[in-house]
């Protein structure tokens, strides 16, 4: 359905629907729907808030809280495993909302649904867009730093990543997604990590197993929760796409290998 005919049948629906008078307010109807919504869909019961919110957006489309039942649809869809209906909500909402944690939620959730699918554009706008309309030092925005260093990572653009990861470690430090953004500051390569250990031998044991069929291992020493470890990795790449191939390759022999960035510390 195109907007125009969108905006018409929501016209009809302001005439036939009881949102209570010209201030906007809701029934208290409309607003049970929304609290029960929203604690099914914490509870993960993506049925229950699917139905109650097609019930709102069919019995009070017209409201001003219709961006805020798109969103609560869009995340129970993504949780069904409907990815086209649960991103046309989540766009639905971002049209429609004027609240501001419905729109940033919301395009957190788009920034995350295309970084998965590698649309690093999109994922670049959503996040971007997240922070600008989100409280610094306040989550979710710890989420968006975080995502766009990814992607300006994918896109070879280390120093932008580690100004937003920077964001991370400085703003919300003692978290765990601020001990994995300190783990990617200074990153300069993308690499295949095939093992971790908290003892040396073992670590050193494996690298020379790997390097015997013709792998370029290296033993990588780090502090992780602060814990040490002797981190296992093969290869030195340019792009996350030659680490994806080399990926296919060692995964032949090291079934839980997989890409992450390789630092110079």
């Amino acid at each position: 359905m195109d907007r125009g005919s969108r905006m018409l049948m929501w016209a009809c629906t302001l005439v036939m629907t009881p949102v209570a008078g010209c201030n906007g307010q809701l029934t208290p109807q409309a607003k049970e729907l929304l609290t029960r919504a929203t604690a099914s869909l914490s509870r993960g019961d993506y049925a229950a808030t699917v139905k109650d919110m097609d019930r709102f957006l069919r019995e009070h489309g017209g409201s001003r809280q219709v961006g805020r039942a798109y969103y609560l649809r869009g995340k129970a869809r993504l949780g069904l495993k409907d990815l086209a209906g649960g991103s046309g909500d989540l766009d639905e909402s971002l049209e429609y909302s004027k609240d501001a944690d419905v729109r940033v939620n919301a395009m957190l959730a788009l920034g995350d649904l295309a970084f998965e699918a590698d649309d690093l554009a999109v994922a670049q706008e959503m996040y971007s867009g997240a922070i600008s309309q989100s409280r610094a030092g306040k989550a979710p925005r710890d989420h968006a730093h975080y995502r766009l260093g990814c992607v300006y990572q994918r896109l070879g653009k280390w120093h932008q990543a580690d100004r937003q990861f920077h964001q991370v470690v400085e703003y919300f430090g003692g978290t765990e997604l601020a001990r994995r953004a300190d783990r990617r500051v200074n990153a300069v390569a993308w690499t295949v990590q095939v093992g971790a250990f908290s003892g040396k031998g073992r670590a050193d044991a494996l690298a020379g197993r790997l390097r015997d069929r013709e792998q370029a291992a290296d033993v990588i020493p780090i502090i992780s929760a602060g814990q040490a470890l002797f981190v296992v990795v093969v290869g030195c790449y340019d792009t996350h796409r030659e680490a994806d191939e080399a990926l296919v390759r060692i995964k032949r022999f090291q079934v839980d290998a997989y890409v992450t960035v390789r630092t110079m510390r």
